[in-house]
Parts: C-alpha cells; structure tokens; sequence
C-alpha cells in the first residue's frame, strides 16, 4: 500500500499525454482521486526511493495528513467543474496538461518527506500555475502573470538558499520529522520565499491582481490549496518545538498582525468580489503568521498549535474554493437562489459565525492566545473578527448589487448541473466539517463580533438598498499596494526626467560660454587642401619655433 504515496503523485503526470485530445479532458477529474486512498492510509506510512535524487523519501503523518485532504478536495472540485463547463477555456491542451503538472508538483510538496523534494513540488507547481493564470492571454492577462512569475522566482531562489544553509547544518539525509536546525539567516529567507507564496504582507503584491483576474477553478485551487504549500512549509521547516526564539517569533507575530488588520481594511475599499476574497486570504495567512509567533515563543505551544492550523487550513480552503466556484454559479448557473444562500452560508463560515466551521476552529486557536501573556490580544482579534464579517457582508453585497451587471474577470463559467452539483458537495462537506470534529464546545463561541458588524452594516445596507458603494479608483483594478507602486514609480520616472533635463542645462551652459569665448578670440582657419600656403612659409615658422627651443635651453 505505500506505493499508493507515489501513485498519487505520477497519476497526473500520467494522464498528461491523454488529456491532450479535447474529447479525454474529463479524464481531468480522476488525477487527485488517489490522494483520497492515501489520506486513509494509517499515519508515519513511509515510502523510500533511494534511486531518486539524493534519496527521496514521501510519508503521510499528522501534519501533512489535513494537507492532503484539502489539497484533494479542491483540486477536485476544480476538475469537475472544469470538465462540466460547456465553454473551455482558452488554450485547450496546453491548459489542461499544464493543469495536471501543477497538481503533480502540489500532490509532492505535500507527501515530501525531505527538504529537496519538498523545493521541487514546490518550484514545478509555482512555474506550472504561470501557464494557467497566463492562459486567456489579454493585456491585464499578461502583465499579472508576469507579476507572478517575478514573485514565485523570487521565493523559489529564497526557499533554495534556506534550505542549502540548512543542508550545510543537518546534511543532504535530513527528512522529516527529524527537528530542523535553522540559523537567523535561513529562518529570515523561509520568511521571504514561503511568505510570497502566502501573501504574507508585504509580499502580497501579486496575490490581489492575480485572484481577480485568474479563472475560478484557478483561483480556487490557488487560494484553497496552493496557496496553503506556504503554512506546511512553515511548520515543517522552522525549528517550532526546540528552543524558544523571542526575536523571531516577535517579528512573525508582529507581520502577522500587521496582515491580519491592514489587509481587512483594505479589502473593504474594494469594488470587485473576487479582490475582497484575496485580501481575507492575506488576512487569514496574517492569523496563520501569528499563531507561528507565538508557537516560536512557546514551543511548548508547537503540537497543539501544529493541530489546530492544520484544521484550520482545511476549513479555510474548504470555504474559499466554495466561494471562488460559486461566483460563476451565481453569475450564470442554474439554482441561483439555491447558490446564493450557499454563498452566503460560506461567508459566515469564513466570519465564523456560530454553528458553523469558522466558529469551531477559531475556538481551537483561543487557547494558543489565551498563553501569551499579551492582554490586548484579545482586543484585537476581536476588532479582526469584527473586520472580517464586514468583509464578508461587503462580499455579499456587491453579488447581490451585481446581479445584472457582468462581474470582473470571470473565464470559467459551470453552467450545467454537474457543475451546481460539484459546489453543493463542497459547501455540503463545509457544514459537515464540524460534525467530523465531534467537538460542539465551540460552536457557539464568536458570537459578538459578527453581531457588531451586522450592527455596523444595516444602516448601510437600508440607505444604500441594493446599490453596494463602489469606490472610484484610477486603474480600474481596486486600491492595493501594487497600484501606489505603480503610481509612485511613476513619479520617481518623472521626477527623474526632471532631474536630467537640468542636469543637461548645467552641462550644456558652460559649454556654450566656452564655445562663445573661443569665438571671441579667434577662430582657426579650415582652408581646403587646394589653398594651403606653400611649405616655405611653414618651414620658416617651424626653424624660428626650433630657434626659440635652442636660445631657451642654452640660457638655461
């Protein structure tokens, strides 16, 4: 049975040359079904390959094990969706088998039982998703994949370095579950490469323009799954259950909050459903940030901490793909009533609301906040849940004030049952998430703060009817922070065309005295070849010249 470990990863690679013939593309949606029998495998199963590489090793343990799960379950959901779709999407082939590659290096991330196999799942699904967000091919298109491309190369070569600094420590036959010894330097480059493929802030940049722009089974599998690769890494490759380190936990502690309250505000100035979703996924990675702090500070937090992110990241990728799928279904499919209480279901599941999975999973990380002996935590995160339920009462306005308008950026549309029925499951499995738990202490928790956004809204929401305000930006795309860069480029550009042009008049006025002065004086003669004076004259000037040179050093 463990070689169901590598089955799961080579079915895509498999399926790639079949998939090339459009009638086959529903041969999509069996790619992650083996990853369903390996979550059912018992826990520390373990598969050597030691022909490969260095020795490659895939395992399925408690914490990769939700990973997995949700990894499955999203990627699932896509490819049916995709498959039900009557119109494809643009690029056919290419598309598809850049589709199943991308699995493939997110399936091995995930089982990766060492570091270098760990970087390689890792770099092949960043490069793969650049074909897949690049697809459509218009402008906006173009010029967001080339946004991501540049980021994804920039936390690959960051994740490479801290994994060769760390390599130098433990030796090229380190795996996991074997502690990681890292220093300050490969701690700060795991900040850096993991935290662009979490839109950590402020590497963020190319997560907002990204989502709204890539097609939804795209996006859902980039906010539900992939973007999920950042945590896993983060838990297995810093040293969490060793010795603690207060400044660095600080620090991931401080971004984190940071993330989790300037993301919540600027999402709320956005006009675009899709961009709200992607700054509550820089918000919930904010959370995620935290909750690793802390645990850097008290490593005694590190398997209670490593247990409840991991259910975490199922309900979050469970919700987000579900509300990334059920634009399109509310936008054109059938059942639109039936797709908007899901929606609106998902988004009280994202604020956790009571009753649902939000509610019961946050409760699980209150006992890791209630440790830190930070009296205004409290505080805070309840202002961060009140700032999340009015993301979500916005998110659902803007559907509702959308209903007869065309929505932004949306490629993919399931128009047909399979494809309603696929998201039913989905949000089906997000109400159920709780019940699989069997834990209902929480259920009831948070009950205040999405109480005072409701309060917040309702003013709002009866002044405004169903015309959800919209601000007017410049660029057409939402306020975020890659549009002030755009814009504050610009004006360095400007500025420096300015600071030529006067350092070309500084330049060019002396030049002009001088050539003024030299006219003054006297310009030389330029006569042609045909009028030179003949040579008697210039061999006099040359012999009374010499004459000179001679008296000169004689009456030395």
């Amino acid at each position: 049975m463990n070689w169901l470990l590598l089955a799961a990863t080579l079915t895509p690679l498999i399926l790639v040359p079949l998939v090339v013939h459009p009638g086959r593309r529903w041969l999509l949606w069996i790619a992650p079904l083996p990853a369903f029998a390996v979550v059912l495998l018992p826990p520390d199963t373990g598969l050597a390959l030691p022909w490969l590489l260095f020795g490659t090793r895939l395992v399925l343990d408690t914490v990769n094990a939700p990973f997995l799960l949700l990894t499955a379950l999203v990627w699932t959901a896509a490819a049916f969706t995709l498959v039900s779709d009557p119109m494809p999407l643009k690029g056919g082939r290419r598309f598809r088998v850049l589709l199943l590659i991308t699995l493939s290096g997110n399936l091995w991330l995930v089982l990766a039982a060492e570091p270098l196999g760990f970087y390689l799942g890792f770099a092949v699904m960043g490069l793969a998703a650049y074909g897949l967000i690049l697809e459509p091919g218009d402008q906006r298109q173009r010029r967001t994949a080339r946004i991501y491309l540049a980021m994804t190369l920039i936390a690959e070569l960051a994740l490479f370095a801290a994994l060769v600094l760390m390599a130098q420590a433990q030796g090229l036959d380190w795996h996991f579950p074997v502690p990681p010894q890292a220093d300050g330097a490969a701690i700060a480059l795991l900040l850096l490469g993991l935290g662009i493929k979490g839109g950590l802030m402020p590497l963020h940049l190319w997560l907002p323009p990204t989502y709204a722009i890539a097609p939804s089974p795209i996006a859902a599998v980039l906010s539900g799954a992939m973007s999920k690769a950042a945590l896993l890494g983060w838990l297995r490759l810093l040293p969490l259950d060793q010795a603690p380190l207060p400044a660095w936990g600080l620090l991931l502690a401080g971004l984190g909050l940071i993330s989790l309250l300037i993301a919540l505000g600027v999402g709320l100035s956005q006009s675009d459903p899709r961009r709200i979703l992607a700054y509550s996924s820089i918000s919930k990675s904010g959370l995620f940030t935290l909750v690793l702090g802390l645990m850097l500070l008290r490593p005694e937090l590190a398997t209670a901490g490593t247990a409840a992110l991991g259910l975490y990241a199922v309900h979050h990728a469970l919700v987000k793909a579900g509300l990334f799928l059920g634009l399109d279904l509310h936008r054109r499919g059938p059942g639109r009533l039936i797709v908007r209480l899901g929606l609106i279901l998902l988004a009280a599941a994202l604020a956790a609301v009571p009753l649902t999975s939000g509610a019961l999973v946050k409760s699980l990380l209150k006992p890791l906040f209630n440790v830190a002996d930070w009296a205004w935590l409290d505080s805070i995160l309840s202002l961060a849940s009140v700032g999340t339920a009015l993301l979500m009462i916005r998110f659902i306005w803007l559907i509702e004030s959308s209903s007869t308008r065309t929505m932004t950026a949306s490629q993919g549309t399931s128009r047909s049952l399979l494809g309603l029925g696929t998201w039913l499951f989905l949000v089906g499995l997000t109400v159920l998430f709780p019940f699989a738990l069997g834990d209902t202490s929480g259920w009831l928790s948070n009950l205040f703060p999405p109480s005072i956004a409701l309060l917040l809204a309702a003013p709002l929401i009866l002044a405004a009817g169903r015309k959800a305000p919209r601000p007017r930006t410049r660029w057409g795309m939402g306020i975020d922070a890659l549009a002030w860069l755009e814009l504050l480029a610009f004006a360095y550009l400007k500025a420096g065309q300015q600071v030529l042009a006067a350092w070309s008049v500084l330049v060019e006025r002396p030049r002009h005295l001088f050539a003024k002065f030299i006219a003054s004086v006297g310009t030389l003669q330029t006569e042609p070849i045909g009028t030179v004076r003949p040579w008697s004259q210039h061999g006099a000037l040359y012999l009374v010249t010499l004459g000179l040179l001679m008296a000169l050093l004689i009456l030395r």
